[in-house]
């Protein structure tokens, strides 16, 4: 117990002070120099005491819980203006506390989920300010990153954060392609206003993509690698006919298509012809009296 207790008050220093912070969602403390520290050592403590049986659930179960959020992200950037921010800013903060729900029923550890939110709050906040109606709001001072963890600028931490959980990419793989999916929507951080970010962004993109891969493995290009048919016991199998039979079948049908056409035509005749005959009777009839 005091090894534990020791664990969190040093995981304290990132998100907040004490449990009632945790508890009271306030898990940051501006006062303190360094946020990140301790917290590889968290992260790497608690992926080992994780069983591996809440993966099974997805293949990401993070990334899963913060599905929602990272829609927002992709729509926000399309978005032409918003009537009111402070409601898009409750919104927002919104779904942030729904993905603290997911992440919780999904059984995330805590660490990891105050990582993974810190990530997302900062992502989130600057597709807001980088459009045009969101960079001429007050964004900045209601920001969601302000709100949950008291900081004003991720774009720092979020590359020194992925820095070290690169160390490890096998103990942090769920929050690796959290933070691989936040660059490929577009997220820049502290390299928006480098001249150089376009190369050093792609470098970093793509390094992180080859450690996933090589964590996950090369993608099967089969569409259903473990499909399986229907077991064939019990099951009626569909037989194929004999050509002689099929054509046995056509010769019938063809057959009796004539017959009944040339029914039906003879019927006609004799109707269209019965008049006729009946005159003709009648004018013989007639000769004969005569």
């Amino acid at each position: 117990m005091p090894d534990m207790e020791s664990r969190r008050d040093g995981y304290a220093v990132i998100y907040g002070q004490n449990d009632e912070d945790l508890q009271s969602d306030r898990f940051s403390d501006i006062h303190h120099r360094d946020h990140f520290e301790g917290l590889q050592d968290r992260l790497v403590e608690s992926a080992r005491r994780m069983p591996e049986k809440r993966f099974n659930a997805h293949v990401n179960p993070l990334v899963a819980a913060a599905s929602g959020l990272l829609a927002q992200v992709s729509r926000l950037s399309s978005t032409d203006s918003v009537g009111d921010i402070h409601s898009l800013n409750v919104q927002l903060s919104d779904q942030v506390k729904q993905f603290e729900s997911e992440a919780r029923q999904r059984a995330i550890a805590t660490d990891q989920m105050l990582a993974a939110r810190y990530v997302l709050c900062t992502v989130v906040d600057e597709a807001v300010l980088n459009t045009p109606w969101g960079s001429k709001s007050d964004w900045s001072k209601i920001s969601l990153l302000s709100r949950f963890h008291k900081e004003t600028f991720g774009g720092e931490k979020f590359f020194q954060l992925l820095e070290k959980l690169s160390s490890n990419p096998f103990m942090h793989l769920p929050m690796l392609e959290l933070m691989y999916l936040c660059l490929a929507l577009g997220f820049e951080g502290k390299y928006r206003s480098n001249l150089r970010r376009g190369n050093e962004l792609e470098d970093i993109r793509d390094g992180l993509y080859r450690q996933i891969r090589h964590v996950r493995g090369d993608v099967s290009g089969t569409l259903s690698p473990h499909w399986q048919g229907v077991n064939s016991s019990g099951v009626r199998q569909l037989r194929v006919l004999p050509i002689w039979l099929i054509a046995l079948f056509t010769g019938i049908s063809l057959t009796v298509m004539y017959s009944g056409f040339a029914w039906v035509l003879g019927e006609q005749r004799e109707a269209v012809l019965k008049p006729h005959h009946s005159a003709a009777l009648a004018a013989h009839e007639m000769r004969v009296s005569k």
